[in-house]
């Protein structure tokens, strides 16, 4: 059985509201990847955030964006494991 370990990943996607401004931004998820993560994971993430109650998120789905992670907060999310 692989197993994975989550200090071994290397990419992520992050969910923002679309409508705010300026270049600082609340991130509203972040989602960690081993691989690069392709357009149907972002799809699929968003999927997933604007349906499922548990996340919190559903009331605001229409105002969600999907974006890649940058490097920083991908080591600041690893350190933080």
């Amino acid at each position: 059985m692989n197993e994975f370990n989550p200090k071994d990943i290397k990419y992520g996607l992050i969910a923002i509201d679309s409508t705010q401004e300026g270049e600082m931004f609340d991130i509203l998820h972040f989602c960690g990847y081993w691989n690069q993560p392709k357009k149907v994971d972002a799809d699929s993430l968003l999927e997933e955030l604007s349906t499922d109650p548990e996340f919190g998120l559903t009331e605001i789905a229409d105002r969600l964006e999907i974006r890649i992670a940058p490097d920083w907060l991908v080591a600041e999310y690893i350190n933080k494991i």
